[in-house]
Formats: structure tokens, C-alpha cells, sequence
């Protein structure tokens, strides 16, 4: 019985934990505390890995999104070769000569007004991009909250281990005390049978501390996202001390935890750019104004320049003069014209070209599209608004369900003390009677089975009230 005692004792004031850190991923040191645990599941789980992904994507559109309000800047250039019979672009004439061709310019596009498309689209984003960063704090605190309900339950499971390795020590002793007594006639054959009973019951709960103890063990192991041969050692965990508390603290805590919970912002956000989904729908119907600026210029291999020589031929014309009754032909003295090839570059230079236009594109009737997606975007606010309201709910009945389930733990956690308590003074008194062979083994098996039992309850109770205190806490200050 003092082992019992002793036990219970010691499980609420020293460390214990399992093996010593292997996994080069792990800390140096050679036990993991809560803290450690909660930041090898934060950074070893590909959930967490994969919100901050997508938060990335997120940034990255709305980055994009930003830049696509400049005007668009686009530059080209055209190489061409004819063969055969073709026009000469150059003075549009026909001719079967080859030609190489070649033209570049630059466009530059800015859309001025678009129904302010594009701003409504970038606060779009940008709300859903701060909607993502608040997903990644979510994410994070549940599994913050998995680590924690997996790291108390290998402490629950390792005490209750030890408590059935007691157990079994105690019934051990008493079979062989027994077994003395019927040695010397002082007691029935039939006690030493229950005694044995006992010790054969005493065992099997011990095997099966220990089966719950090894899945306990892997279940943190999977939270951490480590192998199943890693070997940890815990640090015990105490309790947070809060004061009982309330259905009126109940509703203060959630009118805090409203402000600053990670799922409620991230749903405001959404509702706010589901707002801003509605201005896109009913900006189709604006006009749109676009503003184009070109600039080119080409080149002709057939382009030729016509020049003067300062040499004369004398040319004859359809003319004619009577001299005497005799015609003679009229002629001309010309200048000798010669063509020649026009460079590259002076062609470029000579054959730019320049515009500016402004467009504007009025929506007269599109198929009722305006409608129909203004129609879409109202209720796609109103789910929205219905998601967060339902954010807000559901986090209310898990503060009250947290504040309810703490003030159960602690009142159950009191009451299993003073159970414990009355019945090791009853175990003690049995136990004194059966030795001095006052009571049956019956009475006194059922006395220790009584006291086992609400020792094993009590080391349950009290990392449940651990467990429930800190889940409150974290209501009231969003983090552990």
C-alpha cells in the first residue's frame, strides 16, 4: 500500500520519460519538452509545408496582378523573301523579281478604364492572399493542438505503466505471504488460490498498459512525422493552474478568441473578397477605354533612288516641224537617269511610320451575362458571410465545450483525490485484517481491486485536467 501511495505521489512531482534521442533531426539534448515537440511537428509535417505553399501562390498572383495595370510594352520584326510573280511593296508595282523584305515596331497598350476591373481584382487577391497567411496559423495550431493531446497521452499511458508494474509487485508480495500462511496452517489453501487470481489480473492490466503505451508512443511519432524507431524521452508536463472558471468567463473567452483566432480573420477575408467579387460582376457593364501607341518602320530589297546625271542624250519625241515644206522630227536633249539601291538603314530611317489611338468599347447587350454573374456574385457573398457566421458558431461551442470539459476534469481530478484517499485507508485497514486472519481473501481482493482502480482513474484524471486547462488557455491567448 505505501508503494501505491508513494507512486502516486511521485507521478505528480518527478520526470519520467522513454529512451534517450537518437534522430539526428532532434535536439541535442536527451529529453524533448512540449516546446520541442510542437516545433518538430511544425516543421516536419507536409501540411504545414504545403499552406505555406499555397500562401506563396497566393502573394505571387497578387504581385501579378499589381504589375498587370502598366501599360504592355510589345516589340516585332518580320523577315520575308518573294520569289515569282508579286507586287513590289515598295512601289506597288508588279514584278518577278525576288525581293527580301523586312519590317520591325513597337506597340505600346495601356487600358485606362475597365470598370475598375483590375483594382477590384487585385483587392480580390489580396484579401484571399492574407486569407492564406491566416490558413498557415491555423494549420500550425492544430497541429500544436494534436502534439499536445498525443505528447499527454504517452505520459498518461507511461504512469499507468508504472502504476501496474506496482500493482504487480503488491500482488506479487502478497502471494508469497500467502503462500507462508498456508504453509503454517494459519490460513486456507482457497486464499492463496484468490491471491494468485489477483496476480494472474494484475498482469494482464500491466500488458496492457504497455500495448497502449507503444501505440501512444507511435501516434506522437506520427505527429512529429518521424520514424517508428525513433526513441524519445519526454519531460513531464504539470498543470497551468487556471482558476475554475465560468459560463459568463465562457463568453468573454470567445469574445476575445474572435478577435485574434487565425479561421475567424481568414473568414473575414474571404467575405471581403467575395465583396469585392460582387464590384467585379457589375463592372462588366462599364465601358472600356484603351489607349495604343505604334511605332514601325520597313525595308525593300527592290527599293531604288532615281538620280540625274550631269551627261545629256538627245532623246526624240512624237513631235514634228515643217521646214520648207519639208517635216522633220522633233528632239530633246535629257539628262541620263540612273537608279540605285537605297541602304538598309536609310530605309529604316525614311520609312517610319507612328500612331496613336484611343478606343472605347461600350456593353450593349452580351447575353444578360452581367446579370447572371452579379446574380452568382450576391451568392457568393452570402455563402461567404453564412461560412464565416459558421466559423464564429463553431468556435463558440468549442470554447464552451474546452470551459465545460475543464470544469468536469477538475471537479472529477478533487473528487478521484479524496476517493483515493478513503480507499487507501480501507485497503490499509483490509489488509491488516487479512493478514491477521480476520478477513476473507475475497474482501481483500476486493478492497485492492477498488483502490487500483481509482488510482488508475486518478492518474487519468489528472492529465485530463492538464490537458483541459491548457486547451483554455489557448482560447484565452491563442497559443500554449
Amino acid at each position: 500500500m505505501k508503494q501505491i501511495v508513494t507512486l502516486l505521489l511521485a507521478l505528480g512531482l518527478s520526470g519520467t520519460g522513454w529512451g534517450q534521442s537518437t534522430s539526428t533531426s532532434l535536439p541535442t539534448s536527451s529529453t524533448l519538452t512540449l516546446e520541442q515537440c510542437i516545433t518538430l511537428a511544425l516543421e516536419n509535417q507536409p501540411s504545414i509545408r504545403q499552406s505555406i505553399l499555397q500562401q506563396q501562390v497566393a502573394d505571387n498572383t497578387v504581385e501579378q496582378t499589381r504589375r498587370s495595370q502598366l501599360p504592355t510594352l510589345s516589340g516585332y520584326s518580320n523577315q520575308g523573301l518573294n520569289f515569282g510573280r508579286n507586287v513590289d511593296p515598295y512601289t506597288n508595282s508588279v514584278t518577278n523579281a525576288q525581293i527580301t523584305t523586312n519590317t520591325a515596331g513597337l506597340g505600346v497598350s495601356w487600358t485606362v478604364f475597365n470598370g475598375f476591373q483590375l483594382k477590384n481584382t487585385l483587392l480580390q487577391q489580396s484579401f484571399s492572399a492574407q486569407a492564406s497567411q491566416f490558413d498557415v496559423a491555423t494549420a500550425k495550431n492544430t497541429i500544436t493542438l494534436n502534439t499536445l493531446l498525443a505528447y499527454l497521452q504517452v505520459l498518461t499511458t507511461q504512469d499507468l505503466v508504472l502504476a501496474s508494474e506496482v500493482q504487480v509487485s503488491v500482488a506479487q508480495a502478497q502471494v508469497e505471504r500467502t503462500e507462508k500462511l498456508v504453509k503454517s496452517g494459519t490460513t486456507p489453501p482457497f486464499n492463496l488460490y484468490d491471491a494468485k487470481s489477483q496476480l494472474a489480473n494484475d498482469q494482464m492490466q500491466l500488458v496492457q498498459a504497455q500495448t497502449n503505451l507503444k501505440a501512444a508512443r507511435l501516434t506522437l511519432l506520427q505527429v512529429l512525422n518521424l520514424p517508428s524507431t525513433t526513441v524519445l524521452q519526454l519531460v513531464r508536463l504539470e498543470g497551468t493552474t487556471i482558476p475554475q472558471v465560468s459560463t459568463t468567463d465562457a463568453y468573454q473567452i470567445f469574445t476575445q478568441a474572435r478577435t485574434f483566432m487565425p479561421e475567424v480573420q481568414a473568414a473575414d477575408l474571404r467575405t471581403k473578397a467575395a465583396q469585392k467579387g460582387l464590384d467585379l460582376a457589375k463592372g462588366l457593364a462599364y465601358p472600356t477605354l484603351t489607349v495604343n501607341a505604334n511605332w514601325g518602320t520597313s525595308y525593300s530589297s527592290a527599293a531604288r533612288r532615281t538620280s540625274y546625271s550631269n551627261e545629256v542624250v538627245e532623246q526624240a519625241t512624237a513631235g514634228f516641224v515643217d521646214v520648207g515644206g519639208q517635216s522633220y522630227p522633233v528632239k530633246v536633249l535629257e539628262p541620263i537617269l540612273s537608279a540605285e539601291r537605297i541602304n538598309y538603314f536609310q530605309q529604316l530611317d525614311n520609312n517610319q511610320y507612328k500612331s496613336v489611338t484611343m478606343s472605347i468599347r461600350i456593353p450593349i447587350l452580351n447575353g444578360f451575362q452581367v446579370r447572371y454573374r452579379t446574380t452568382n456574385a450576391r451568392l457568393q457573398q452570402q455563402l461567404a458571410e453564412s461560412q464565416a457566421e459558421s466559423v464564429r458558431r463553431n468556435l463558440r461551442q468549442a470554447i464552451d465545450q474546452a470551459v465545460n470539459q475543464q470544469q468536469n476534469a477538475n471537479e472529477r481530478y478533487h473528487a478521484l483525490e479524496q476517493q483515493v484517499a478513503v480507499l487507501a485507508q480501507s485497503h490499509k485497514a483490509a489488509e491488516a485484517r487479512y493478514n491477521a486472519g480476520l478477513l476473507n481473501a475475497v474482501e481483500y481482493n476486493l478492497a485492492k481491486s477498488n483502490l487500483d482502480r481509482a488510482s488508475v482513474n486518478l492518474i487519468q484524471a489528472r492529465y485530463e485536467r492538464v490537458l483541459r486547462e491548457k486547451v483554455v488557455d489557448f482560447y484565452r491567448v491563442g497559443t500554449l
